[in-house]
């Protein structure tokens, strides 16, 4: 327990020290990792979906962001790192959805992709990742080892 206090401190301490875009940009992302997990403990997948787009569409692969890859970049980078800090699981749909919103509020159009394999066990496992123009930004690493099964935009 001591472990974890001294962890919290020292990362409140590094958070202090950013500048306040990062603060900003940091604190948006706590509370959208933590809002898409409580819609997924609590609500059915059709709330979640409102906040993805449309299903069965997707937005074009032609890199049409260039002035925007700074952001689109740091957006996936606070998500994954934040990801693995905080205290509850936010895994691929909790991270894909909060890039999808943050992208969404810079204007920037984001295909969200779900996909399924059969894992050793001849069980079904499922992935969620997020792409923008040809880039897979959010989940990306594994994507290529599952079939995609729908889409949103």
């Amino acid at each position: 327990m001591l472990r974890y206090i001294q962890k919290f401190i020292f990362l409140i301490r590094i958070f202090w020290k950013k500048p306040f875009t990062e603060k900003w940009m940091l604190t948006r992302v706590f509370l959208l990792l933590a809002f898409f997990r409580v819609l997924i403990l609590f609500f059915p997948f059709k709330t979640i979906a409102r906040y993805l787009g449309e299903q069965g569409k997707e937005t074009t692969s032609v890199d049409v962001y260039s002035s925007s890859h700074e952001f689109m970049e740091n957006t996936a980078r606070f998500i994954s790192n934040m990801s693995r800090l905080v205290p509850w699981e936010s895994k691929c749909l909790v991270q894909a959805a909060a890039g999808k919103v943050m992208l969404n509020r810079k204007g920037i159009e984001s295909t969200v992709y779900f996909g399924v394999k059969k894992n050793n066990e001849a069980a079904l496992e499922a992935h969620a990742w997020l792409r923008v123009g040809p880039k897979i930004i959010l989940g990306g690493e594994i994507a290529s080892e599952f079939v995609v099964v729908s889409t949103f935009a």
